[in-house]
């Protein structure tokens, strides 16, 4: 009976993950689930970049004009539906662009906590890389001009918070772990900044965002990500019931 128990025990907590809705995209091709969010960038869709099948963000300047500050930002989301704990993760590639010269670039990853159907309450943790003088946005010659990672925290002065950790080229990867009372940011697994200012009982996973960001004033530009996901992180019970259960099943096999 106890043998009983636990196999239900596994069953129901493997069922109630599935039902969970995350994904894992590798983006060897383009799934129709990403669908564009704000304004459409030029190029949204899977090319093969340093070896391999990646997403590519290609910036127009021309298509932000006339079009607000708002709408510049473009790019496209899709639907998720987890409960805290959840992890929203995703690699970009720093291109040298970002890193020298008159050039205005950002692209960032994005989730959205809440309620599906309404923003009351919803919130809009992000992570990412700019490279622009953040007094004067949108000039190319500003003397300003800087990279940075950084992170959106609306309880702060700016919003928009820059951390101290080196920005080099290469791929790096990007997470932002939502736990039901914080928002924990990381590059390349290592903890950068964590939001615990954050509205408790509406920290459900809705959607993931990739974004890039039309300066206009010809600013061209490809931004590139790749193994963007949205996944739950299972409860210590959870893992503790799995381990029973693999546990049984490799000594029922002996």
């Amino acid at each position: 009976m106890k043998t009983l128990v636990t196999i239900s025990a596994v069953i129901a907590m493997v069922s109630s993950m599935a039902l969970a809705t995350g994904f894992t995209d590798s983006f060897d091709s383009l799934n129709a689930a990403w669908v564009t969010d704000r304004t459409e960038p030029s190029v949204f869709g899977t090319t093969t970049f340093d070896g391999d099948s990646r997403l590519q963000i290609s910036i127009d300047a021309p298509e932000a004009v006339g079009v607000t500050g708002f709408y510049n930002t473009q790019g496209r989301q899709r639907v998720a539906d987890l409960t805290p704990g959840w992890v929203v993760s995703g690699d970009v590639y720093v291109s040298q662009d970002m890193l020298s010269g008159n050039n205005l670039r950002r692209t960032d990853l994005w989730a959205r906590a809440g309620s599906v159907g309404t923003e009351d309450n919803a919130t809009y943790p992000i992570i990412g890389i700019r490279r622009f003088d953040p007094t004067d946005g949108f000039n190319p010659s500003a003397t300003g001009i800087a990279t940075a990672w950084r992170v959106w925290d609306a309880d702060t002065t700016n919003g928009w918070v820059d951390l101290s950790t080196t920005v080099t080229a290469g791929w790096h990867t990007l997470s932002i772990t939502g736990t039901g009372s914080s928002f924990v940011y990381k590059i390349d697994g290592s903890t950068v900044y964590t939001d615990s200012t954050v509205i408790t009982g509406y920290q459900d996973l809705t959607a993931v965002f990739v974004q890039a960001y039309n300066f206009g004033s010809n600013q061209d530009y490809t931004a590139y990500w790749d193994n963007v996901s949205a996944t739950a992180i299972p409860e210590p019970a959870t893992m503790a019931l799995l381990g029973l259960g693999g546990l049984f099943f490799a000594r029922k096999k002996k």
